[in-house]
């Protein structure tokens, strides 16, 4: 039967029978529960009474109305009951009470803000609680539905609070659509000198956001890993002076102790050098690396997260 039809039957039993409950679903997805009666001398206009308001559509917005006993109105009790069963999982879940993930989660936005001394009084916090309760392990169950502006300064703040519970976490995150949690990922990766890492940082390394780039540049630096010596040198031509900057950074960093006071900045010497290293384990090469994630699923996620 047509839909149109299906509509107009279901409309025109309004005007037949007396006042039910009813859920109206309109055409644009918006549903309401109510009462559903035609506005006298208005064709085509009806009026829902859900609770305490009144919302007037027509005919054409309406896709279709249910019989059912949901008037609208608020059942507090109702309400009660499910709240207090809901809370009653997540205590079991989390083993954190409501009063507690209430202070965490406040604590959590809180990191929002790009002050890095809030931040760090926000991290002291979190520290002291976590000897009271398992506050990291309720933040990081939420970690995965964070919007990206605030998930960077998470993920710092879990790995500076438990840095072994949140290795997983980071090498998980080092493969983000966001290029912000990626860079933070690797940068902490690497201050925690997790060679175990080295992998997911060189990638990195080929990543197309130039912050990701030079964070898998530091980190690998810092730890030591002297066998990504050809893939940094591969950066040292960079059309971003900030991504040559920070591998000729790096490569200075990897071979201070080896070079002293002599500096290598051009390609060429750095090549040359290199052919007489004998480095441990095999040599990374930029052109070798598959990128963290693609460039069209970061736009995606960019778009999304704006709109």
């Amino acid at each position: 039967m047509d839909s149109k039809i299906v509509v107009a039957i279901a409309l025109a039993l309004l005007t037949l029978i007396s006042v039910h409950a009813d859920t109206v679903y309109l055409k644009n997805g918006v549903r309401f529960d109510g009462t559903v009666t035609p506005v006298p001398d208005q064709q085509g206009l009806y009026k829902v009474k859900a609770g305490n308001r009144q919302l007037f559509y027509r005919e054409t917005e309406i896709d279709r109305v249910e019989k059912n006993d949901r008037t609208g109105h608020l059942d507090r009790k109702a309400l009660l009951a499910r709240w207090e069963e809901r809370n009653k999982k997540l205590t079991e879940e989390t083993g954190l009470t409501a009063e507690q993930r209430r202070l965490v989660r406040g604590l959590m936005f809180e990191l929002k803000t790009e002050d890095a001394s809030k931040r760090m009084a926000v991290r002291d916090q979190l520290k002291a609680l976590q000897v009271e309760f398992d506050a990291w392990g309720y933040i990081a169950s939420l970690y995965a539905e964070l919007s990206p502006l605030l998930a960077p300064n998470v993920l710092r703040v879990l790995t500076q609070v438990d840095s072994k519970r949140s290795l997983p976490l980071l090498q998980e995150s080092a493969q983000s659509n966001y290029f912000g949690t990626r860079a933070i990922a690797i940068e902490m990766l690497g201050r925690l000198g997790h060679k175990e890492s080295t992998p997911i940082i060189a990638r990195g390394l080929a990543d197309f956001s130039q912050p990701v780039q030079i964070s898998a540049a530091y980190a690998l630096a810092s730890m030591g890993v002297r066998r990504s010596t050809p893939a940094l040198i591969g950066l040292l031509s960079h059309a971003d002076l900030r991504v040559s900057g920070a591998s000729r950074e790096s490569l200075a960093a990897l071979w201070e102790e080896k070079l002293g006071e002599k500096r290598l900045t051009s390609v060429s010497e750095w090549e040359a050098f290199w052919k007489n290293q004998t480095p441990e384990g095999t040599p990374i090469q930029l052109g070798q690396l598959e990128p963290l994630t693609l460039e069209e699923d970061e736009l995606k996620q960019t778009i999304d997260s704006n709109g």
